[in-house]
């Protein structure tokens, strides 16, 4: 896995906003930007909970990024997993 456990919630975030960056083919995106803003789509917010399962191990459905107001709070729930 490419996250190790015990990471800061700032790390987690940084990673987190980099890997929509790049799925999103935007930038720069920051953590009080909207998915949405950027033209997300829900085949995208997929693409990125798969990525994120695959390099984390952290399961997060689609819709947690889709619901999310920010970024920046979508992390903050990546991170929250990733800690347990």
């Amino acid at each position: 896995m490419f996250i190790s456990t015990g990471l800061s919630e700032r790390a987690v975030e940084l990673w987190v906003v980099g890997v929509v960056e790049e799925a999103l083919r935007a930038g720069p995106v920051t953590p009080v930007d909207s998915f949405h803003d950027f033209g997300g789509s829900s085949l995208t917010a997929m693409r990125i909970c798969i990525r994120i399962h695959k390099e984390t191990g952290v399961e997060i459905a689609p819709e947690a990024l889709l619901d999310s107001d920010t970024i920046g709070q979508f992390a903050d729930e990546v991170a929250a997993r990733k800690n347990k």
